[in-house]
C-alpha cells in the first residue's frame, strides 16, 4: 500500500467514525406522556337499561410519533338492542400505533382514551378523555370525535360520557377550511351517556 493510499485510508476512516458519532449524538430520545396509572380502566365494562346493553373494552396500548410516545388506552366497543347485536367491535385491539411508520388510523382501534399529564401523579387519573370512532356514524368522515371522557367513580363502576358539541368545537376551532356553524351533529350509534359495571 502506497503512502497516499494510506493517507486517504486514514481520511476515509476518520470521516466514517466521525459520521457515526454524529448519527448516534443527533438522536434524541423521545418524551413520554400519559404515564400516570391506567391499570384500573383496563377491563370490561357493562351497562344494561331493559333491552339495552353497551359495553367497552379497554387495554393498555402506545403512540409513538416523531417525537413523542404516548402510553393511552385502546378500547373496542359492543351494542345489543332486544337480543339483537347492533354493534361489535369487541375484536383484538393493537398494542401500539406507530405514526412514523403507518400515519393513518388503524382500522382496528374505535376508541382511544389518554391520560393528562395533570394527572401523571393521581393512582388513579379521575377521568381521561376520549377520542370515539363510532363505526356508524363515521363522524369527519370516520377520523373520530374527542370532546368525550371516561371517569373513574369507583373500582366497579365508570362513567362513560360523549359530548358532540364539544367534539365539533374541538376538530373545527381555528380550522379556516370549516365553518363551526356548518357542522351539524349526527348523534352516536351508542349512548352518550351511561355508568358502567366492571365485568368479572
Amino acid at each position: 500500500m502506497t503512502l497516499n493510499n494510506k493517507l486517504i485510508h486514514k481520511i476515509n476512516l476518520t470521516l466514517c467514525l466521525i459520521l457515526i458519532s454524529v448519527g448516534i449524538f443527533a438522536q434524541k430520545p423521545k418524551k413520554k406522556r400519559g404515564t400516570g396509572n391506567m391499570d384500573a380502566y383496563v377491563g370490561t365494562w357493562v351497562y344494561q337499561s331493559n333491552d339495552t346493553i353497551f359495553k367497552i373494552v379497554f387495554q393498555k396500548g402506545q403512540i409513538i410519533s416523531p417525537s413523542t410516545v404516548f402510553n393511552v388506552l385502546y378500547g373496542g366497543y359492543y351494542l345489543s338492542v332486544k337480543g339483537k347485536v347492533i354493534e361489535d367491535y369487541m375484536k383484538p385491539l393493537p398494542t401500539c400505533w406507530n405514526q412514523e411508520t403507518s400515519p393513518m388510523h388503524p382500522n382496528n382501534i374505535y376508541i382511544w382514551a389518554s391520560n393528562t399529564d395533570y394527572h401523571e401523579s393521581n393512582t388513579v387519573p379521575p377521568y381521561m378523555s376520549i377520542r370515539f370512532y363510532d363505526q356508524r356514524k363515521k363522524h369527519f368522515n370516520g377520523k373520530g370525535i374527542a370532546g368525550g371522557y371516561i371517569k373513574f367513580l369507583s373500582p366497579q363502576k365508570l362513567l362513560w360520557h360523549l359530548d358532540e358539541k364539544e367534539g365539533i368545537w374541538w376538530e373545527v376551532e381555528g380550522r379556516e377550511d370549516t365553518d363551526i356553524t356548518k357542522v351539524l351533529p349526527i348523534g352516536f350509534s351508542v349512548p352518550e351517556y351511561a355508568i358502567l359495571t366492571k365485568e368479572e
